[in-house]
């Protein structure tokens, strides 16, 4: 049996394709509340629905650690001489 309450959104890696693409055309996407840049994926054509913010700012945590990460990597490349 399942609920009629149970909105089913998005595909996680939808979502997640979308985000990358919002943020190469807009890298201030990043400072606005979930809830903003969830309406803005819809509003902007890259997602039909909205999908849940609190997935959207799980997604948006983890590309920025994934960034930073590539950037300690790269600066420890940068002072590795070999």
């Amino acid at each position: 049996m399942t609920s009629g309450n149970i909105q089913m959104g998005p595909d996680p890696d939808q979502i997640l394709e979308a985000l990358k693409s919002l943020l190469r055309e807009d890298s201030g996407a990043r400072q606005r509340p979930a809830g903003e840049v969830s309406e803005e994926l819809v509003r902007a054509g890259y997602l039909r629905q909205e999908p849940d913010p609190v997935l959207v700012a799980e997604m948006l945590d983890g590309l920025e650690n994934e960034e930073n990460s590539l950037q300690a990597d790269e600066l420890y490349r940068e002072g590795d001489p070999t």
